[in-house]
C-alpha cells in the first residue's frame, strides 16, 4: 500500500506560511508524531524568522537569503526527507519545497508561581521537517505534557507532610507542614541551636581561608611523582582487603565524584576535571613517602599505577 500526502500549504507563499506558523506548536515526524515549536520556515532561497527590527516595536517575519553553500545544503535536506518517506515508509510526500525549523518539546517546567508550562529544546537540537508532514493539532494529546495552573497549596502540601525548608534561615533542615492558606504555608522546623553554631563556624572557615594555588590533576601527579590514574585512586576512596579479610580504605578522601563533594582548601572541580591545591600536593608527597613500599605491589597489580620514583 502506498500513501499519498496532500499538501494543504501548496498554494500559499512561504512568507504567508511563516507568518501563520512561526511561534506556534506543531506535531512533526508523521506518523510517529512529536510536538515541537516552529521557530523558522525556509524554502530553497530564503529562511524566514520572527525578529524585532526596531527596539520597542513588535516582532515581524524577516527573510534572510541562504549562504552560497547553504543552497545545496538545503536541497540535500529536502531530498533526504522525501526519499526517507518514499523508500522507508511507502509514503509519497510530493515535492518538499518548504521546511519547518522545529524545536522538539523537552517536557514541562515549573514556574515560580507553581504553574507547569511547556519547555522546548534549544537551537542545538533544532530539526527540519517538510511542512506537509506536520500537523497543527491532534485528536488526543499526551496528558503528561498538558500545561496546567499551580495546584492549591493544601493539595500539594497536605497538613502533616514532611518537607525540606529552603528559606533564608535554617536552610535545608527537615520540616513538617502545620497549616496552609491560599498563598502561605506554615511549617514546624526540626532545628537545633547547635546546628546554627556549627553552620556559622563552617561559614567562617570558608570566608577566612587563604587563597591557594591549584594545579590540574596531571600537574599535581607530576609533582608527586605518580601517574594521573594513581592520583585519582589515592585522592578518592581506595578500598583494599587485608590479610584478615577486612576492607580498609587507604585513600585520602579528598574528592567524592559520585556525591559531587570536595574538601575545602584541598580540592575543587572545574567542569569535568579535578584540581588540587599545594596543601593537597604536600599531603600526597607525605602519603607517598610513608606508604610507597606498602602500596607498590597494589598499584603495580592495578596495571602499573605508580610512576617513576624520584
Amino acid at each position: 500500500m502506498i500513501v499519498h500526502i496532500q499538501n494543504p500549504y501548496e498554494n500559499l507563499k512561504t512568507e504567508d506560511i511563516a507568518k501563520k506558523i512561526i511561534g506556534q506548536r506543531m506535531f512533526m515526524n508523521w506518523p510517529f508524531l512529536q510536538e515541537g515549536q516552529v521557530v523558522a520556515v525556509s524554502d530553497s532561497l530564503f529562511k524566514y524568522e520572527m525578529m524585532v527590527v526596531t527596539p520597542g516595536t513588535p516582532a515581524r517575519v524577516i527573510s534572510n537569503p541562504h549562504a552560497p553553500q547553504g543552497l545545496g545544503h538545503w536541497k540535500m535536506k529536502s531530498e533526504r526527507i522525501e526519499q526517507y518517506y518514499s523508500k522507508r515508509c511507502g509514503v509519497i510526500t510530493g515535492n518538499v519545497d518548504i521546511l519547518l525549523h522545529v524545536r522538539p518539546l523537552k517536557g514541562l517546567k515549573r514556574l515560580e508561581s507553581g504553574a507547569f508550562v511547556k519547555d522546548y529544546e534549544g537551537p542545538n537540537k533544532e530539526v527540519e521537517q517538510a511542512v506537509q508532514m506536520c500537523l497543527s493539532e491532534v485528536i488526543s494529546e499526551d496528558p503528561r505534557y498538558l500545561e496546567r495552573e499551580a495546584p492549591p497549596l493544601s493539595e500539594e502540601f497536605p497538613d502533616g507532610s514532611k518537607i525540606f525548608f529552603l528559606g533564608e534561615h535554617a536552610y535545608g533542615v527537615a520540616a513538617q507542614v502545620s497549616a496552609t492558606t491560599n498563598t502561605t504555608l506554615s511549617v514546624i522546623l526540626a532545628f537545633f541551636p547547635s546546628e546554627l553554631a556549627e553552620n556559622e563556624k563552617f561559614k567562617a572557615v570558608v570566608n577566612n581561608r587563604q587563597q591557594s594555588r591549584y594545579y590540574p590533576s596531571f600537574k599535581a601527579a607530576e609533582q608527586v611523582g605518580i601517574t594521573g590514574r594513581a592520583l585519582g585512586k589515592i585522592t578518592s576512596s581506595f578500598m583494599v582487603i587485608t590479610s584478615d579479610n577486612q576492607k580498609t580504605n587507604l585513600g585520602l578522601s579528598l574528592k567524592f565524584e559520585a556525591k559531587a563533594l570536595k574538601v575545602i582548601d584541598y580540592s575543587r572541580k572545574e567542569g569535568r576535571n579535578w584540581d588540587y591545591s599545594q596543601k593537597a600536593v604536600d599531603l600526597l608527597k607525605e602519603y607517598k613517602a610513608r606508604n610507597l613500599s606498602f602500596l607498590l605491589p597494589v598499584f603495580v597489580a592495578d596495571t602499573g599505577l605508580v610512576g617513576n620514583v624520584p
